[in-house]
């Protein structure tokens, strides 16, 4: 028997091949298939030809399977099932009643603002899934999405700094404010450009950066900020403001929910910060999976 390529194999005849061999006959075979009694058996003289075998053979009104079709039929059946649930569209996602876990990847920050109500919504509205929460850490995620170790991630910055290689949306800019403890020998009511520049500086950065938003924008002015302290947590830097006579310039979404329990005081920043993004992230790996898409919506509608 010559060795048979799929490369040189119509697939279709396989189908045919297996209605053959389950009807045992040309003429049932064609009904089902709906095609011409003359069409299954030019089919069928090819199926002989590649597997050098009669396949069905002729036994007084009626055809049998030879052995070597007999041998075929099981594997048949089971490859072509198993191509069939291949090219067969995946079931619709319930999140109502399907199981599922969706890993997301965000620092301190992000799961402040977003987890809480996140989690409230699946509980509504997804009970069976599961959520894994990874901390962002400093390293962009694009490794991290496209090995799938993690499904999503929140990241905060410019939307420019993102990789192209990943889709994104903006959920929301973050809108900064400036916080000394409420009684700073320096600061009132507000904070004059001079007081500012003057006045120690505590940066929060995740990623460990030296250079913050203030920075940046300090330098355009031919200015710099006096640095005393950074850390790469958001939600520890309100607690050493209000010990210290440093000046922490950051999220209001941060500020509103310790400033009534923290010995603060809120002033607007002497001069025009250039505003980062929250954005959620992933790999085109996972834009079309339907657990993955529920799960953007969903952070996309408690983000507001």
């Amino acid at each position: 028997m010559n060795e048979i390529h799929l490369s040189n194999l119509d697939l279709n005849l396989l189908v045919t091949l297996e209605v053959l061999l389950r009807k045992e006959g040309v003429t049932e075979a064609a009904k089902e298939l709906g095609l011409s009694q003359s069409a299954v058996s030019h089919a069928l003289g090819r199926l002989r030809d590649q597997f050098d075998d009669d396949l069905l053979v002729r036994s007084g009104r009626s055809m049998v399977l030879t052995e070597k079709a007999r041998a075929l039929e099981e594997p048949l059946r089971r490859a072509l099932k198993s191509l069939q649930d291949v090219v067969t569209p995946e079931e619709p996602f319930d999140p109502g009643t399907d199981a599922a876990t969706v890993t997301i990847a965000a620092n301190d920050f992000a799961q402040f603002t977003l987890l809480p109500a996140l989690m409230e919504a699946l509980q509504e509205r997804a009970p069976k899934m599961d959520l894994r929460v990874r901390d962002l850490g400093g390293a962009a995620p694009t490794q991290r999405l496209a090995e799938g170790t993690v499904d999503l991630a929140l990241t905060l910055g410019l939307p420019e700094h993102i990789s192209p290689s990943l889709y994104r949306v903006d959920l929301f800019p973050i809108e900064l404010v400036s916080v000394v403890r409420a009684d700073h020998p320096r600061v009132e009511d507000r904070l004059t450009l001079e007081e500012y520049v003057e006045l120690p500086h505590l940066l929060v950065s995740p990623r460990g950066d030296d250079q913050g938003v203030v920075d940046l924008t300090l330098r355009q002015q031919g200015l710099s900020a006096r640095r005393i302290a950074l850390v790469p947590n958001f939600l520890v830097a309100p607690f050493i403001v209000a010990r210290s006579d440093m000046v922490l310039t950051t999220s209001w979404r941060v500020v509103e929910r310790f400033a009534p329990v923290l010995p603060l005081r809120v002033v607007a920043p002497p001069l025009e910060l250039t505003r980062g993004t929250v954005s959620v992230v992933w790999h085109p790996r996972s834009h079309r999976d339907r657990r993955h898409r529920f799960v953007r919506d969903l952070i996309r509608e408690v983000s507001v």
